[in-house]
């Protein structure tokens, strides 16, 4: 039986995608919460998770933000 302070992996997920629980990401549940972010189209935590794996290196497993975010806001320039 898990530890009640230690959330199950499912939670962990619930929580991340809510933006909190970023502190119960682990060496040992990162691969899998991944997998999680990909099977649910979640694009943003994938990325995340990836980068928070990653050393120094691109992940070339890291999804592509310019196809799955292709609408960025447009430059507005002001004077001030």
């Amino acid at each position: 039986m898990d530890n009640p302070a230690t959330p199950s992996i499912d939670e962990i997920y619930r929580e991340l995608h809510h933006g909190r629980g970023r502190e119960h990401v682990t060496d040992a549940n990162v691969d899998e919460l991944i997998q999680m972010a990909k099977a649910h189209g979640d694009a943003t935590n994938e990325f995340l998770l990836r980068e928070w794996r990653s050393t120094c290196a691109d992940d070339p497993e890291s999804p592509d933000l310019r196809k799955d975010f292709p609408k960025s806001p447009p430059y507005v320039h002001r004077e001030f």
